[in-house]
């Protein structure tokens, strides 16, 4: 998962997440140990206002993708709840 071209917004960058794949290879655990990683390096106070507005371009995209993740999961547990209910 990329930002779309011509949005203005940087691509995923592993590098900055402390991970090294690709958003779309990532596990919701994944996503979110990256998500607690920039958050303290957001939190730790040491990072120039650039560096801070490119983490943070980039906890949008983790943040993103965890909930595309979780949406994927929540709907495969209804679909099977719905098939496990007696017919009415």
């Amino acid at each position: 998962m990329t930002a779309p071209a011509g949005d203005g917004a940087a691509p995923f960058d592993p590098t900055l997440c402390g991970v090294s794949g690709p958003l779309e290879a990532m596990t919701f655990e994944e996503l979110l140990a990256a998500l607690e990683h920039v958050t303290a390096r957001l939190a730790n106070g040491e990072l120039g206002i650039e560096a801070a507005a490119d983490l943070y371009e980039q906890a949008e995209l983790l943040h993103a993708a965890a909930q595309e993740r979780l949406a994927a999961v929540e709907a495969r547990i209804s679909r099977m709840q719905d098939r496990a209910k007696p017919p009415a």
